[in-house]
């Protein structure tokens, strides 16, 4: 007789496979957090955040950019958003000549920043990984600091407390206890931009393959969010890929739904949905156009051959 699974079991095994889907989909920032009861859904906890790991590294960091991150500073929010605390450098980085705790956290954040963050939270809140942002900082002269940050809602009893904002910068091992020589100059900037160019396309990418339960934002909003133009994001994207943004995106979404149709019982008009149409028929139409056949059809097939 089978053992049946417990309630909190069945909650750790519909997480690895999310994660699974997760990883499927191209998002390799997902990672379980670990109960430490080294039992098998540990185990595969522990082996699919490696995994995850390991093809962010080689697929999104082929040079490893010759960066890695370190810790900036902090800034802590209530749960109104108001700025509660900070780390000390915080001031002297973002060049504040006034007081902000107790100020709306919005006045030292873009616009564009502080939706994007708001809607970080409200998505992933209750989720066991944190996505990497890009947010623009105003700083004086109504200037941009772009930086990378993680933002997480807090648990615990300090109701002044509620969320915490960790930024990161990135230092290039290049440069760390070494001289570069003056004839290599001009050369070593050239790779620099082409290297930043990468990163930049390579950011866009996982933008769109987080945001597939959305509608694809116009390219010139794309390139906003991104502190890039329209042309070059269009051309750098086709060049490395080889696809346009928009065929990329549709691509994705619909690879998404055939992989949740195949492995999942969800109806498939909540897969449309899940995939960011919201029009069914529109779904099924894309869909057959990828595939050959209606989603209906996809998962009769699917589930007569596994069967």
């Amino acid at each position: 007789m089978k053992k049946q699974m417990s309630k909190e079991d069945k909650m750790r095994f519909d997480s690895l496979c999310n994660q699974i889907i997760e990883i499927a989909c191209g998002n390799f920032m997902f990672r379980q957090d670990s109960p430490g009861r080294s039992d098998p859904f540990d185990t595969i906890s522990l082996l699919l955040n490696m995994m995850s790991e390991e093809i962010e590294d080689s697929c999104f960091n082929p040079q490893q950019l010759m960066e890695h991150p370190e810790l900036y500073f902090v800034i802590f929010l209530d749960k109104e958003y108001h700025i509660s605390a900070y780390t000390p450098n915080t001031p002297q980085i973002l060049q504040w000549d006034k007081e902000y705790r107790g100020r709306p956290v919005s006045e030292i954040l873009s616009n564009i920043s502080f939706k994007m963050l708001k809607e970080e939270l409200r998505l992933n809140q209750d989720k066991n990984y944190r996505r990497l942002l890009f947010v623009d900082f105003v700083i004086k002269n109504i200037k941009f600091y772009r930086a990378f940050c993680t933002v997480q809602k807090m648990i615990g009893s300090d109701s002044h407390i509620s969320y915490v904002m960790n930024v990161f910068r990135f230092k290039n091992k290049e440069r760390e206890g070494g001289k570069r020589r003056t004839t290599a100059r001009s050369s070593k900037s050239e790779k620099k931009e082409s290297t930043a160019t990468k990163s930049l396309v390579k950011q866009v990418r996982l933008y769109i393959l987080r945001n597939l339960h959305k509608e694809l934002p116009s390219l010139k909003e794309l390139g906003l969010i991104h502190r890039t133009n329209k042309t070059k994001l269009k051309e750098e994207f086709k060049k490395m890929y080889g696809i346009t943004i928009p065929r990329f995106h549709m691509q994705k979404r619909l690879e998404k739904g055939a992989l949740l149709i195949r492995t999942t019982e969800i109806p498939i008009s909540i897969i449309s949905q899940k995939c960011g149409f919201k029009d069914h028929s529109h779904f099924s139409r894309k869909f057959r156009l990828q595939y050959g056949k209606t989603p209906s059809q996809y998962r009769i097939e699917n589930s007569l051959s596994s069967s």
